[in-house]
């Protein structure tokens, strides 16, 4: 009976210790896209998107955008910024010069590093020449490795936040500096005014006219559950072909693709932490 038991005890160990090495994907990780558009950094590789006032907090009151953004290079060479060690690219917004509405924004990487290198931020501004105020990350980045964004900006609350992987990153308000108005400016992918070009890929860009919550942001990106209400455009940029982003929330906003570059190669989930902040 005794030497049952040690048997049975020995067998329960390694058993432990085999479903101990045995490695076990996070039942939170989500599989990142398998198609997107690619874009290589140049001034003629963009996606524009008419004039909406579906894309303006001023009309809508708030503004949830989400996208997954996957950078190619860490420096990147169509840049744009006043201070040499802190020149960054606009991947993704609605706003020309003196017409600024908002936008994400990545820094690239210098040399030296800058204190700014590979952060991440979303803004919104002043229509005009005004400031902007704003939520970022900056954690450690590899080059071709998926990131999920979302950025919220909220009239009501006067704040943007800034989520990563579903993670709520930051919260900062824009109480008494920023008055956001619509411009007739459109909304472009990999650029904002073309003064800086994304060298990267996009995918599943969406826009909400309303602020998403919590459990919206993590089953987005958990489970790939795309709130209907406020939806207001949805480009999954996984057509393969062609000069068309459609917008498949059914608003009719489609999207002109200068130069498409489509892909459909799997790459790895960023999944590293650094510092958060805003700021105006």
């Amino acid at each position: 009976m005794r030497k049952a038991s040690v048997r049975s005890v020995a067998c329960m160990l390694a058993a432990m210790s085999l479903a101990i090495a045995a490695p076990v994907a996070a039942p939170d990780d989500p599989l990142p896209p398998q198609a997107y558009l690619q874009f290589d950094g140049s001034n003629t590789n963009y996606v524009e998107v008419a004039d909406s006032t579906d894309f303006s907090v001023d009309t809508t009151g708030a503004l949830t955008i989400s996208a997954w953004m996957r950078p190619d290079a860490l420096t990147f060479t169509n840049t744009e910024g006043s201070l040499p060690d802190e020149q960054y690219v606009h991947w993704l917004g609605k706003g020309d010069r003196n017409r600024q509405e908002w936008v994400f924004r990545m820094y690239s990487l210098g040399d030296p590093p800058g204190p700014r290198q590979n952060r991440i931020s979303f803004y919104v501004f002043n229509n005009g020449p005004g400031r902007g105020c704003g939520s970022y990350f900056q954690d450690p980045v590899q080059a071709q490795q998926w990131i999920h964004v979302v950025g919220v900006v909220d009239d009501s609350a006067q704040t943007t936040k800034i989520y990563k992987n579903s993670v709520l990153r930051n919260t900062n308000s824009y109480a008494g500096i920023i008055t956001p108005q619509h411009a007739s400016a459109p909304v472009r992918m990999a650029t904002r005014d073309f003064a800086s070009f994304l060298q990267g890929a996009l995918a599943q860009v969406r826009v909400w006219n309303r602020v998403l919550n919590q459990q919206e942001i993590s089953d987005l990106y958990t489970l790939g559950s795309v709130p209907q209400d406020g939806l207001v455009a949805e480009y999954l940029l996984s057509e393969g072909d062609g000069g068309t982003a459609f917008d498949t929330a059914g608003g009719g906003h489609d999207g002109m693709i200068f130069v498409p570059m489509w892909g459909s190669d799997s790459f790895p989930l960023q999944t590293g932490t650094g510092t958060q902040g805003g700021g105006c």
